[in-house]
């Protein structure tokens, strides 16, 4: 777990890059990203009074942003700004 805005995030978005994860969308705020191996982890994205907090179950420690975090926060934004769009 991690929170968005409290967290370096550079590393985690190369490792992303170069990864290539699958990110498949569960609901809104659910996610399962593909890791190296081929097995797939879940993450969490949500907003709470400390901040967006992104969970995944990966072993990366906690408080550290991971690349499959990362893949699901990008698809968390698109899907968020197209639902944001097509409310108004």
């Amino acid at each position: 777990m991690f929170i968005l805005e409290q967290t370096n995030i550079a590393n985690a978005i190369k490792a992303a890059r170069k990864l290539h994860p699958k990110v498949k969308m569960v609901r809104f705020g659910e996610y399962l990203v593909s890791g190296s191996k081929g097995n797939y982890y879940t993450v969490h994205c949500q907003r709470q009074p400390v901040g967006r907090i992104v969970d995944c179950t990966c072993p990366t420690q906690d408080f550290t942003a991971c690349k499959h975090g990362m893949a699901a926060v990008s698809l968390h934004i698109a899907v968020a700004r197209q639902r944001q769009a097509t409310a108004h």
